[in-house]
Formats: C-alpha cells, structure tokens, sequence
C-alpha cells in the first residue's frame, strides 16, 4: 500500500471477505485473533475447506510456510474469483474467463475479458437469436457486425461485444476522473501523487489494469469539458477552456505544476499579469474572454460533451 493513500486491509461482500495481509508473523497473529473473537462473539463458525490464501509467484517460500504455519489455511495456487471476478497477476489469458461461456448462456454480463473470449459470447447470442432445430444451429442469414447497425441503417440494434467492452472500459476512465471512489483514491496514491492522471504513461512494472486505462484515457478525455464552478479544475490538465489541455500548447514542461484554475483568478477575475506571464501566448485572449462566476462550495462538473445530458452512459458511448 502506498503510504499516503488509503490504507486497505480487506474488502467485504456479505460472506465474502478479502483480507490483504503483508505476511509478518505480527499481522498474521492479529488478523487470526480477529477472526477467533469473531467467532467467540457471534457463534458463526468460519468454513475451514473454504478458506485460502493467495500469494504472488515472486513471493518467498518462507513466506508462505509462515502463514500455513500461523492461519492453517491452505494455500491456492489456482485461480480465484471474488463476487464472480477472476482475480489474477500480469495480462488477461483465455483460460481465465471460461466460466464466463458458461454463465452467458443463462445471463450475459458485461466484463472485460480479451478478444477471443468476447467473440465466444457473440457467437452465443448469435445462435440463441436465429435459434436451433434439432440440435443443430439454423442458418445464419446476416452477420451479428451487419444486425450490429441502427435501424434506420439496416440493423437491429444489437451491440458487437467488444464495443460493449470498450464502453466500459470508458466508463472506468470516466468514473476514476469524476467521482470519488475507494478504488480511485488508491490507484491516485499509488501512480499520481506527484503528477495529473492525464500527463501519466504506461511504464514497465504498472498494473495491466493501470495499462488498460492508459490506453483508453485519451478517447475519453477528449469529450469531457470541465464547468467551473469553484476554480478546482487543473489549469494545464483539464479541458475547461474547451480546446484541451493548455499543456498541449506549450513544451515547457516546468510549467506543468498543480495549478487550478482558481490560482488564476484574484478578487473573482483573471489575474492578467499572471495569465499573459504563465499561460501559452495563442490561449492568452481565449483566456482573458473566458467568463468565470465562482461558486463557493461548489465543485466543477465534468461533462460528457457526446451525450445532451452531459453525463457519460453505456449506452451512448
């Protein structure tokens, strides 16, 4: 855990509880006198067939012989899933996301599993659509990319299931940038503590999640417009002007500080000298002409400049 964000020690779901541990014998002591008291307490016995530990591959051998010793939990060298999630290190793998074929046949979900599992599903939908006789599949008289568009085109609607992936992977992006999150706090503290999400790259030793969103961010960020209200907006980083990034207009990159809009501002209009001195020359007018009316309590909204509502949907993206 990074020491300036928040601080996980286990994530809980009904019965389903995850306790993340750093293996030291101490640690190991008082999660197990938790756990006894609880048991004391509550008269609710843990399941001892369902209980595992998980360990990265990297990790030492005498790690794990301490926690069998201290927890006689059985370690799991095979996959496992939480609230029906694969939970796994390093890139995505077919054989991960199987139980998925499986479960789509009764619920299909949205996930983000790779390619080949993705087509899987499609081909599912495709023949619960046309239907069967029996036991063979009917003749597919269209393909699910030409029953994938609108109506007034020729299609029925339906979505193809990668572009259904990706607009949840969108939707990762937007969330993280918008709204406060547990999960956001900590992937923040762990690769912005010093920088903006938005000037942050993909770099060897990053989580594949961590990828993901690298490799989405910009799609995305190119249709959100940040509405001031109280000047909280990164100056250089948000597109509140709505021409991007200021950043992008200039090389300079010690520049790029933590300014917000409101540092900008002195006595609720611009503060001219500092605007003409710090900002790229060919957005000083654009700047000087913007209209700003803070409100105090108030955060800045992001909006979604592909949807009227101005709020990201699924369904839109």
């Amino acid at each position: 855990m990074e020491e300036r964000g928040p601080q996980i020690n286990h994530l809980g779901f009904a019965d389903d509880i995850i306790i993340f541990t750093s293996g030291r014998r101490q640690s190991l002591k008082l999660i197990m006198h938790a756990l006894d008291t609880y048991e004391r307490i509550s008269g609710q016995l843990i399941n001892k067939t369902k209980r595992h530990f998980f360990l990265h591959s990297n990790a030492f051998r005498t790690t794990c012989d301490r926690i069998r010793k201290y927890t006689s939990f059985q370690q799991k060298d095979t996959l496992i899933s939480y609230l029906g999630c694969p939970l796994f290190f390093g890139r995505p793998k077919n054989i991960y996301f199987s139980d998925i074929i499986n479960k789509v046949v009764n619920k299909i979900t949205a996930t983000s599993p790779p390619s080949t599992i993705t087509m899987q599903i499609q081909q599912i939908m495709a023949d619960f659509l046309w239907g069967w006789r029996n036991d063979k599949r009917k003749y597919h008289w269209s393909s699910w990319k030409n029953l994938s568009f609108p109506y007034e085109e020729g299609g029925i609607g339906v979505k193809l299931m990668k572009d259904v992936c990706q607009a949840f992977q969108f939707k990762q992006w937007w969330v993280f940038r918008t709204k406060q999150t547990l999960w956001g706090e900590f992937l923040k503290a762990k690769y912005c503590q010093r920088s903006n999400p938005i000037s942050k790259k993909w770099d060897t030793g990053d989580s594949q999640a961590w990828r993901l969103m690298m490799r989405n961010k910009q799609r995305v960020e190119n249709h959100i417009l940040w509405k001031i209200r109280s000047g909280s907006s990164s100056f250089w980083w948000d597109n509140w002007l709505g021409v991007g990034p200021l950043a992008q207009f200039t090389s300079n990159s010690n520049r790029f500080n933590n300014d917000k809009v409101t540092n900008f501002i002195e006595d609720g209009q611009w503060n001219i000298g500092k605007v003409i001195q710090l900002a790229p020359q060919e957005q000083v007018h654009n700047i000087l002409s913007f209209q700003i009316q803070l409100q105090q309590g108030q955060q800045d909204q992001a909006v979604w400049t592909l949807n009227s509502k101005g709020i990201f949907s699924v369904s839109f993206a």
